[in-house]
């Protein structure tokens, strides 16, 4: 697997949004944890940047797209910017899952 940082930035004025559907986001990166071809690492917002920093371990790039694309923040319209970075980490409690 190849772990990917992502950044997530909110829509402008998406607050009520984000708010009505963070149960559902935070269930289905919940549903991610343990096993499958994507897994959330950790996830948590970026306050500053409005925004969120997610890392995954991921089989394809193309599948943690699919994946970003359901996030149902994605689908209610709250994310306006999603990056996405292939990252090695090397030290750390994250290195076993580094390519």
């Amino acid at each position: 697997m190849t772990v990917y940082a992502v950044e997530y930035v909110y829509a402008q004025d998406s607050d009520e949004l984000r708010n009505e559907h963070r149960p559902a986001h935070r269930e289905y990166l919940c549903d991610f944890l343990v096993e499958g071809p994507v897994r959330v690492l950790v996830s948590g917002p970026t306050p500053v940047n409005d925004g969120a920093l997610l890392i995954f371990a991921a089989e394809s790039e193309e599948g943690l797209n699919e994946f970003l694309a359901n996030d149902p923040f994605a689908k209610v319209g709250a994310i306006a910017k999603t990056t996405v970075t292939e990252w090695n980490p090397v030290i750390g409690r994250l290195q076993e899952f580094a390519s």
